[in-house]
C-alpha cells in the first residue's frame, strides 16, 4: 500500500495542509517550516497502539494560533493518511480480503484507504483523548464491526523511522533499536554454546595464565572476601574476553578496514563514515523485518529525517541515487541542496510560510516541457541544487549582473545568505529564463527579473507578463534598467572611474570614432571591460570602487531591485 496523501489540521507548528505523496519524497524548507511535523505526524498514526482511549498527543502537539491560546482551547488535532492503489489491481487479493469494508472502491476501480486520528480536549473529562477511526469517501466515518483493520494497517503498511539525531554509539549498542533485534536473534543450541564456551574459557586461560602476575593480582582481590561476601570457591576471575555466548554477543562491534588497511572499530572512524553506516544498518534491519515478521503483501514506508547529517558533498550525491532505488515508499526531510541534486524534481515538495500558515510547492510534469525540465535540471538540480533552498530569485541576464548584484546586496546591508537569495542568469536558458519562473512558482520560490533596455530584456519581460499571478502588476515582478548595469553605475557618477580605466590613446581613438554621446560611452564602457579582462573582471573592479564609495553611491534603479527582493524574501531573517 502506498501512502498517497496526508491531511494534518492543527499539529504542532502546522494549522493545515494537505500534501501529496509519491514512492520517493523529498520534503525541503527552511527551518520551522514543517518538515519534521510530517514526518512525526506519520510516525504517531503507524507507530502507537490503537484504541485506548486516554491521549496520546501531549500539550506541546496542539497548534496554537495565538498567544492567548492553550492546549485546552485550542482546535482538535486531525491527521489523516491517504492510502491508495497507482493502477487497478495493484493490491493482491489477500489484501483487499483482510481489509474487507476499509477498502474504498472509486469510480476507475482504484482501491482506497483513509485512516483518521482526531486528538480534542474533553472538558466534561478534563483530559485529552485520542480516537481513531476509518473514513468513506465523502469523508465520514465507517463503522466497523470489529477493530482488526486497525491492527492491520501497520502490519501492511510498517513505519521504520530513522530519527536526525543519531549516535552510532547508541544505534550500535546492545539497546539500539535496529542492532539490539540482530544481536537478539543469535540463539545457539545449548550443545553448540556449551562447546563454545568451552573453548572461550581454554582462550582467556591462556591468555591469562601468560603473565603470572595476573594471577597474583586475582588473589590479592579475592582477599576482599574478608570484608565483603564472596563466592568462597574461585571468587575472583579476569577475562580477557568474554566466556558465555551471552556477554559475547553484547559485545560484538563493528569494524571497518581503513582505505590503508587498518581495522578499526566503527567509533574510531569520522562522523560521516558513522551516520552512513548508521543508515546502512537501518535498511539491513528493514530488509530482515519485513522478510521475518510482516506478510508478503506489506510495503514499509522509510522516513528519515537528514539523512545528509555528517556526510561528504560527494557522499551525499551518491545516497540520492541510493535512496531513489530502495524498495519501499521512501519519505525524506532534507537540508541538502546536494541530496536534492540526485533526486527527480518531482519529488521534491518545498515547503514555506505564508502569512503564518504552512504551504507547499511541487513540480507537475504536465506544466513543463521535456526541453524546459533538461534546462532546470542542467542549470539548477544537478548544479545548484542550494537554489530550491532560497526565499527570492533574482533574474539577471547576463554575467555582469550574476557577479555584481550579491556584493551590491551586501553593500546595501543585506548579505545574501541572511535575505537568502539566489542570483540566476538567464541569457542562456531557453526562452530567456521562463522554465525557471515557472519552478519558481511551482515550489512558491519568490521571484524577481531585472532586464536589460534592448531587444532581448523586451524579450523576457513578455515572457514575465505571461506568469503574473492575479492581482500583480509588471512592476512588481519585473524591471527594465536604463541601458545595463554599466550604463546605471555611469550615469550615477561613476563616469571618470570607469573612463580612467582605458588608456589616452583609447580615449583619444573613441572621441575621433564616435557620432554622438550614447556611441561614445558604449565605445568607453566596452573598452574598460576588455582593458580589464572581461565582464566579471570589470564587475569585481567596479564592485569595489562602490564598496569605498558606500551605499549612497549605488544606483536608484539597482536600490529600488534591491529593495524589492528584500521585500518579496520577508526581509532579514
Amino acid at each position: 500500500m502506498q501512502l498517497i496523501e496526508i491531511k494534518i489540521e492543527n499539529f504542532r507548528g502546522i494549522r493545515s495542509l494537505t500534501l501529496p505523496l509519491d514512492r520517493l519524497t523529498v520534503i525541503i524548507g527552511e527551518n520551522n517550516t514543517g518538515k519534521s511535523t510530517i514526518l512525526e505526524a506519520i510516525k504517531f498514526v503507524l507507530s502507537r497502539g490503537f484504541g485506548a482511549r486516554r491521549s496520546a498527543f501531549s500539550d506541546y502537539d496542539f497548534h496554537l494560533k495565538d498567544i492567548n491560546s492553550t492546549p485546552q482551547n485550542a482546535e482538535p488535532i486531525t491527521i489523516i493518511l491517504h492510502f491508495a492503489e497507482n493502477y487497478v489491481d495493484e493490491w493482491p487479493d489477500s489484501l483487499i480480503q483482510q481489509l474487507g469494508e476499509i477498502c474504498q472502491l472509486d469510480p476507475e476501480g482504484l482501491h482506497h484507504i483513509w485512516f483518521k486520528v482526531n486528538g480534542i480536549f474533553q472538558h466534561n473529562t478534563a483530559g485529552f483523548e485520542t480516537s481513531w477511526c476509518f473514513l468513506n469517501q465523502t469523508g465520514d466515518e465507517l463503522r466497523l464491526k470489529n477493530a482488526t483493520p486497525l491492527n492491520l494497517i501497520s502490519k501492511f503498511a510498517p513505519l521504520f523511522f530513522l530519527s536526525a539525531l543519531r549516535d552510532a554509539s547508541q544505534e550500535f549498542g546492545q539497546r539500539g533499536p535496529f542492532w539490539s533485534g540482530f544481536l537478539k536473534s543469535i540463539q545457539l543450541p545449548d550443545e553448540q554454546r556449551e562447546q563454545v564456551e568451552g573453548m572461550l574459557r581454554e582462550i582467556n586461560a591462556s591468555v591469562i595464565n601468560s603473565n603470572i602476575g595476573l594471577t597474583e593480582v586475582a588473589k590479592t582481590i579475592a582477599d576482599a572476601g574478608q570484608f565483603v561476601p564472596l563466592n568462597v570457591d574461585d571468587p575472583v576471575s579476569l577475562e580477557a574476553i568474554p566466556t558465555r555466548v551471552f556477554d559475547m554477543v553484547g559485545k560484538i562491534q563493528v569494524f571497518l578496514k581503513s582505505s590503508h588497511g587498518t581495522k578499526l572499530p566503527l567509533h574510531r572512524h569520522g562522523e560521516g563514515t558513522q551516520s552512513l553506516a548508521v543508515l546502512m544498518l537501518f535498511q539491513a534491519f528493514v530488509a530482515v523485518n519485513l522478510a521475518e515478521v510482516y506478510a508478503p503483501e506489506s510495503r514499509p514506508i522509510l522516513a528519515l529525517e537528514e539523512p545528509e547529517a555528517h556526510l561528504h558533498p560527494s557522499a551525499i550525491r551518491s545516497l540520492g541515487s541510493f535512496l531513489e532505488n530502495i524498495s519501499g515508499q521512501v519519505l525524506i526531510a532534507s537540508h541538502s541542496g546536494d541530496l536534492v541534486s540526485r533526486v527527480p524534481i518531482m519529488a521534491l515538495r518545498r515547503l514555506y510560510k505564508h502569512d503564518g500558515d504552512t504551504k507547499f510547492g511541487q513540480v507537475e510534469s504536465e506544466t513543463f516541457t521535456e526541453q524546459e525540465l533538461q534546462s532546470i535540471d542542467c542549470n539548477i538540480r544537478l548544479t545548484k541544487g542550494h537554489y530550491l533552498f532560497s526565499r527570492c530569485w533574482l533574474l539577471v541576464e547576463g554575467v555582469s549582473e550574476f557577479h555584481m548584484m550579491p556584493a551590491i546586496f551586501e553593500i546595501m546591508g543585506y548579505p545574501q545568505d541572511h535575505i537568502n537569495f539566489s542570483v540566476l542568469e538567464v541569457s542562456q536558458v531557453v526562452n530567456k529564463g521562463e522554465p525557471f519562473i515557472k519552478l519558481a512558482n511551482s515550489l512558491g520560490i519568490q521571484w524577481f527579473l531585472m532586464a536589460d533596455n534592448d531587444s532581448g530584456g523586451d524579450s523576457c519581460i513578455r515572457h514575465v507578463s505571461n506568469h503574473l499571478l492575479p492581482g500583480e502588476n509588471l512592476s512588481d515582478r519585473a524591471l527594465q534598467l536604463q541601458l545595463d548595469i554599466e550604463h546605471e553605475f555611469w550615469h550615477n557618477e561613476y563616469h571618470e572611474y570607469i573612463t580612467g580605466l582605458i588608456s589616452n590613446r583609447r580615449k583619444r581613438q573613441i572621441e575621433s570614432e564616435s557620432t554622438n554621446e550614447t556611441e561614445k560611452i558604449q565605445l568607453i564602457i566596452k573598452s574598460a571591460i576588455k582593458k580589464v579582462g572581461g565582464k566579471p573582471a570589470f564587475a569585481q573592479i567596479l564592485v569595489r570602487e562602490a564598496r569605498q564609495r558606500g551605499k549612497d553611491s549605488i544606483p536608484r534603479t539597482i536600490q529600488d531591485i534591491i529593495n524589492r527582493i528584500v521585500y518579496l524574501a520577508g526581509g532579514l531573517t
